[in-house]
């Protein structure tokens, strides 16, 4: 279509599309449609495609061409009312007086024994009330071995600690010992040199004591 400066184009695809009542979308393939056989319909302006009132109703002239060709939806029928005759080949019967009375042997098998003790939960609470006395039992018998593997352990300890203690004193005894050993000697040896020399000093001659002896 030939597009002239006089032509007043105001309207967009969004704005055929919102007035039809279709998505963008539907007026776009309008658009290619109406190019085949118009050429050129509308106009870039900027950055969008304006068109002229001619111009959009040859674009919505192909949504009637469309809805023209659509299957017409049929109207649904109503049904019509349907009465049902039974006839006469029914006949009720009154009911059968039941019988409320049965034996569960009769239906057992006749090799089928059953044995049972006369109060099982009797029994397992005496068994439980054992069960936890020996529990209570076995677990006060490991407290007192721990006891006695801590005891141990510490007497070790104890033992060893005083070991390494005597060990370590009787080292310093036998080195104390030695060092008083020899300042004894020595001190008993000068101690004898001192009694030899005072046993010296002013001791008589061998002709005096003759004499005095006389």
């Amino acid at each position: 279509m030939q597009n002239t400066s006089a032509t007043q184009r105001q309207h967009t695809l969004s704005d055929i599309a919102e007035g039809a009542g279709v998505n963008k979308r539907a007026v776009q393939g309008w658009l290619a449609k109406a190019k085949t056989q118009h050429g050129e319909v509308g106009e870039i302006i900027g950055t969008t495609r304006m068109f002229s009132n001619a111009e959009r109703d040859i674009l919505l002239s192909y949504q009637s061409k469309r809805q023209t060709t659509e299957t017409p939806v049929n109207e649904p029928v109503t049904p019509t009312a349907i009465t049902v005759i039974e006839g006469n080949h029914r006949e009720t019967l009154a009911n059968i007086d039941l019988n409320n009375d049965f034996d569960l042997g009769t239906l057992r098998s006749p090799l089928q024994t059953v044995q049972s003790y006369q109060d099982p939960m009797v029994m397992a609470k005496q068994i439980l009330a054992q069960n936890q006395e020996r529990v209570a039992a076995m677990n006060a018998d490991l407290q007192r071995q721990q006891a006695q593997v801590n005891e141990s352990a510490q007497a070790i300890a104890m033992v060893e600690q005083s070991n390494f203690h005597l060990m370590q004193q009787t080292l310093n005894y036998q080195m104390e010992s030695r060092i008083q050993a020899m300042a004894l000697n020595q001190n008993t040896t000068q101690l004898q040199q001192k009694i030899a020399i005072q046993q010296s000093l002013g001791k008589p001659s061998g002709g005096q004591s003759e004499q005095s002896q006389a």
